[in-house]
């Protein structure tokens, strides 16, 4: 008999009166067949937010999303076994919109907006819809996601742009604040379904979200140099992504600074120019690997887009994704035939 996914939607009490209740609506993969779950969770995330393609191992999935309203605050929990998920979007593309992300538990990749980071318990990043994203992790991760209204934040625009796909340093001052109570709001308020959720706390969580703007702000002057810098970086790389003997010493030479400046200005993001190269080569090396009807060869790939060392591609590739390029391929041939 067909079971149907596990589906809750309940008010919790609030402060404001009957009314004016806190929403909750849940939706896990528990009570569909494994070999439904992640068609599911495909549905559930084409309706909630931007289009997005989800990659996971289909005998193994689970995943639970739970979505939390109070009038303007929206908060999005999603809990799930490894996934790896992106957007195709070209930047600047699409509708302006802006959510906040947070890592409530577990650790995760995220690249975004020329950035590319390791994050973490208690990281926030600011994500654009409107800029490339590709999040990816190898073991569970609980994350919560806040969409961030407009008619709010509307004038922080410019803003909320550089800092998409930037760690916010959350171990000090209103970040560190806003961090620590948005976690223990959501365990202490949400997930345990029996306390009162107080307007305030909607409040509180605004007001300090402002206050990690405005202290941001204040620095903007002093990074707006690397920030630049690094968007160079990125578009000199993308352009001469294929060249197997452009390295962090000809983007140095190419941009007119130190090597070493160069690597503390890609260190602000959470990676190296290095490692940011060797990500894109891949990226590009899995991309071909998807496309076509006839499955092309690795070698022939992995040539054209840059590598000479086939042997230490091989092993920067199983790294990246987690399995080998033939694997990777043979899963990519069998999917497009399944669709």
């Amino acid at each position: 008999m067909h079971r149907s996914p596990q589906s809750v939607g309940y008010g919790i009490r609030s402060d404001r009166g009957e009314a004016a209740l806190a929403r909750i609506h849940r939706l896990s993969t528990a009570g569909l067949p494994v070999s439904e779950r992640l068609p599911f969770w495909r549905d559930v995330f084409a309706k909630v937010q931007e289009p997005l393609v989800l990659e996971a191992e289909p005998d193994s999935f689970d995943g639970v999303l739970t979505r939390f309203s109070d009038g303007e605050l929206e908060i999005l929990s999603v809990k799930s076994t490894p996934l790896r998920s992106r957007n195709d979007a070209k930047s600047g593309c699409g509708e302006r919109r802006f959510s906040l992300q947070l890592v409530h538990s577990g650790r995760c990749h995220l690249k975004h907006a020329g950035a590319e980071i390791v994050a973490e318990p208690g990281d926030l990043v600011v994500v654009d819809a409107r800029k490339p994203y590709e999040l990816t992790f190898k073991r569970p991760v609980h994350g919560l996601v806040l969409p961030l209204p407009l008619a709010r934040f509307g004038d922080h625009t410019q803003l909320l742009e550089r800092l998409a796909g930037q760690p916010i340093n959350h171990n000090r001052g209103p970040a560190f604040v806003l961090s620590g109570f948005i976690r223990s709001a959501w365990d202490h308020l949400v997930e345990r379904d029996e306390e009162e959720w107080p307007h305030s706390a909607t409040e509180v969580i605004w007001d300090l979200l402002a206050s990690v703007l405005q202290e941001d702000r204040a620095s903007d002057c002093a990074r707006s140099r690397t920030d630049a810098l690094r968007c160079k970086a990125t578009e000199l790389v993308d352009h001469r992504l294929f060249d197997p003997e452009f390295r962090t010493a000809a983007i140095a030479q190419e941009l007119g600074v130190s090597a070493r400046y160069l690597q503390r200005v890609f260190a602000e993001a959470g990676t190296t120019p290095a490692r940011f190269l060797l990500a894109r080569r891949l990226d590009a090396v899995a991309t071909r690997l998807r496309s076509g009807d006839s499955p092309p060869r690795i070698t022939d790939v992995a040539l054209d887009c840059g590598f000479s060392d086939l042997s230490y591609f091989s092993r920067a590739f199983r790294l990246r994704f987690g399995i080998s390029a033939r694997s990777y391929r043979t899963g990519s041939q069998t999917a497009r035939r399944a669709s």
